[in-house]
């Protein structure tokens, strides 16, 4: 039978960290940089945790200090149950109160019970999409409308489809679509993404009366020809159970590139 320790790494440990990456040269570039983010003081090893057992490295996660950031296991495919209790409970121990854990299948089995018998809840499943943006072209929408969101009528919209604090980033783009009577009832957001050429869309949402008009459609199209125009790649994802955002990622290219489980913390 299994036994399993979880401590944090040191120093000499951090080849650890790669040792499930199965890409010797990514390995090694990886652990590169860690080497780098140790020296350099970002990478707190008493926070950076390896899951052993007699055979060797069974998984790790590194929890960043910083609460809205999910702590995120990369863990052995076919790690016992039991391993997998282990190390969350140490998780909850070292996480913020309101800080999440995720799941994700590329690098962990998607298996909530282990998580649950150590007092994590599962709180929503999300898939995750990419799209290479010059690998087709999207129509730009003839009535869109770039609109600043402390436009009088504007935050009144945001409020109704559940943003009603949305601060544009920079580089940040908002776009409304006017229904029948030329009042806006759709709106979204497109802008930079969180990697290098990559931008990122927020399809904020369409108020009822415009549903079921394709209008969702049209201005997720609208969104990528303008992200096109100073990126390569769309990097985006909806919950699970959210057909019709699925449908639209499906007409417009978009790969499903990974399905996350989402986990708060039991109180």
């Amino acid at each position: 039978m299994n036994t399993f320790t979880v401590q944090p790494a040191t120093a000499e440990t951090l080849s650890d960290l790669v040792a499930l990456v199965t890409d010797r040269e990514d390995a090694a570039r990886r652990l590169s940089i860690l080497r780098e983010r140790l020296a350099g003081g970002q990478l707190l090893l008493e926070r950076t945790l390896i899951l052993r057992s007699e055979w060797g490295v069974e998984g790790h996660v590194l929890i960043n200090a910083i609460p809205r950031i999910p702590i995120i296991p990369h863990l052995r495919a076919d790690v016992p149950e039991a391993g997998v209790v282990a190390l969350a409970h140490v998780i909850r121990e070292h996480a913020e109160p309101e800080q999440q854990l995720l799941l994700t299948d590329a690098l962990a089995p998607l298996d909530a019970a282990p998580l649950e018998a150590a007092g994590w809840v599962l709180d929503s499943q999300h898939v995750i999409y990419e799209t290479e943006l010059r690998a087709q072209s999207y129509p730009l929408d003839l009535h869109a409308q770039t609109v600043d969101p402390d436009r009088s009528g504007i935050r009144g919209l945001l409020e109704e489809l559940g943003q009603p604090d949305l601060e544009l980033s920079q580089g940040w783009t908002l776009i409304a679509l006017p229904g029948g009577n030329g009042s806006p009832v759709a709106l979204g957001a497109v802008g930079p993404g969180g990697r290098p050429g990559s931008a990122s869309i927020n399809l904020i949402g369409v108020l009822p009366q415009g549903r079921g008009q394709g209008m969702g459609t049209r201005l997720h199209a609208h969104l990528m020809a303008l992200a096109a125009q100073n990126f390569g790649r769309h990097d985006g994802g909806t919950e699970a159970d959210n057909a019709a955002m699925r449908r639209i990622f499906d007409k417009h290219g978009s790969r499903q590139m990974a399905t996350q489980l989402y986990f708060i913390q039991e109180h």
